[in-house]
């Protein structure tokens, strides 16, 4: 595996990280590896407001099929981290790029940038408030996949957990001079040469906050997603 064809992809619960993650496998910019996606790693947001978007392919963290300890990553040898990385995915081709998933990352970026110098890093962000109300509405505890009673234990819990994982990934964005984007059509199409195809643009929309169930969907718009690019040029 190349270490540069990896991208450490984090972002609080609610921060509409996964989504943005999967329209990046959707890149001709890069090729990126979608091996890990998986009938058994799916679960379909069960909300009327963006019907058919999905939580699709591998996380890691506590309670999740990979990195179990990757909230402790800076404890693990390099060896044990790339091993679990290749776990995830059945293509093992090394010229293509790995999208890992974990919201815990974000306590050790500096760590993953100095432990990974050629990687890349990528974090998602939305306000603390809006990442909480985001995952709250999306089911909270009710998601099936991927798991996240393990670490977030409770409501209470996680909305403190959640708020400081936006936080975290907001001060370091800012502290580390990010290459800062807005999650939408025109960053996807145009910086990622995607094809606007129905399901791109499906979860494109969704990310942008604009939704046909609405009586009127302009009123929901919100462009309120960020994402900060670290070492990507």
């Amino acid at each position: 595996m190349n270490e540069d064809k990896i991208i450490f992809w984090t972002g609080a619960p609610g921060s509409k990280w996964s989504a943005t993650a999967w329209l990046i496998t959707k890149s001709k910019k890069w090729d990126i590896n979608s091996s890990d996606q998986a009938d058994n790693r799916c679960y379909v947001v069960d909300d009327t407001r963006w019907p058919g978007v999905r939580h699709v392919g591998s996380y890691f963290g506590p309670g999740k099929e990979f990195g179990n300890k990757f909230h402790q990553i800076n404890t693990l040898s390099k060896d044990e981290i790339l091993s679990e990385i290749d776990r995830a995915f059945t293509d093992k081709d090394p010229n293509k790029y790995r999208i890992v998933r974990c919201h815990q990352f974000v306590h050790h970026l500096d760590w993953i940038r100095e432990t990974f110098p050629t990687s890349k890093i990528a974090v998602v962000w939305r306000t603390p408030e809006a990442s909480w109300n985001g995952w709250i509405s999306a089911g909270g505890f009710g998601i099936t996949y991927p798991n996240y009673r393990e670490y977030y234990k409770d409501e209470e819990t996680a909305e403190r957990l959640i708020k400081e994982e936006a936080y975290i990934g907001s001060k370091w964005m800012w502290d580390n001079d990010l290459d800062i984007h807005l999650a939408c059509k025109s960053h996807y199409v145009n910086y990622w040469d995607i094809d606007y195809t129905p399901a791109v643009e499906k979860h494109i929309r969704q990310v942008e906050g604009y939704f046909e169930t609405y009586g009127d969907p302009y009123e929901k718009i919100k462009y309120d997603v960020l994402i900060g690019y670290y070492n990507f040029l």
